[in-house]
């Protein structure tokens, strides 16, 4: 799956919950509801309230194929990408594409650090 994003958002909650959300259309940040989308987006984030065993929990527009529990493996974040594999045997890559300024870019990076696993 491929998609661009001209919205970016993250959250975190207690130190136990992580999330970012790509969105193909621009919203503001008080107007971010991904409840019924009738347009391309990913969710991506980590529980850590229990022992999570590891999986992430992803949502796109596309339910059929893209959302769920996985275990996901970082490929790439970059100012201008996202790329991550879901550990299953198709339909396992994930890519988007945005542009984030070093500061947005520096939070998004230590969110999505912490919901892949990624220590350091």
């Amino acid at each position: 799956m491929r998609l661009h994003a001209k919205h970016v958002s993250i959250e975190e909650s207690g130190g136990e919950f992580f999330q970012v959300s790509f969105d193909s259309e621009a919203r503001d940040e008080d107007d971010f509801d991904l409840s019924e989308p009738d347009h391309p987006y990913l969710l991506v984030q980590r529980q850590f309230e229990d022992d999570d065993g590891g999986v992430c929990y992803i949502e796109t527009h596309d339910h059929d194929t893209y959302a769920g529990h996985f275990r996901l493996r970082l490929i790439e974040v970059t100012p201008t990408r996202l790329a991550f594999e879901i550990a299953r045997t198709e339909n396992k890559f994930v890519e988007v594409t945005y542009d984030l300024d070093a500061k947005r870019f520096d939070e998004v990076r230590r969110i999505a650090h912490i919901i892949f696993g990624i220590r350091g």
